[in-house]
């Protein structure tokens, strides 16, 4: 198994470095070629968005669509991946981030009755509260 870095794979996403670009692409086809599967984890997932939202100024609707292939990639191994389809689908409803879903998403299923933020946005999905 080979994990991904979110630099990598962001030369594959967005391809503005041509050099890079090309050699992650090489690296990932022979790593698949030798049977090898490729392994991302949350982290990534939360950081790739941030930089897809920051540095790139995506628009939500196309960075759940590049999600939605990653986490639908057959050769992908995603850590958590039933909590990132989740937290995406948080995601895509708004307002909150992706990271919150993911942390809403994963405390719930680690047993916490709530979660305590002051973020604005995490609050109102449901698995959030302010704290008294």
């Amino acid at each position: 198994m080979i994990g991904l870095d979110t630099n990598t794979l962001v030369r594959l996403i967005v391809d503005d470095d041509q050099d890079q670009a090309a050699r992650a692409r090489n690296a990932v086809s022979r790593a698949v070629a030798d049977g090898k599967r490729l392994f991302v984890n949350r982290i990534f997932l939360a950081e790739i968005v941030w930089v897809m939202e920051r540095a790139y100024k995506l628009p939500r609707a196309e960075i759940c669509s590049v999600l939605d292939r990653l986490l639908n990639t057959v050769d992908l191994i995603v850590e958590d991946r039933e909590v990132a389809l989740e937290a995406l689908e948080r995601y895509r409803a708004g307002p909150a981030g992706f990271a919150d879903g993911l942390i809403a998403v994963g405390n719930r299923i680690s047993g916490c009755a709530c979660t305590l933020t002051f973020d604005r946005k995490a609050v109102r999905l449901p698995e959030f509260q302010h704290p008294a």
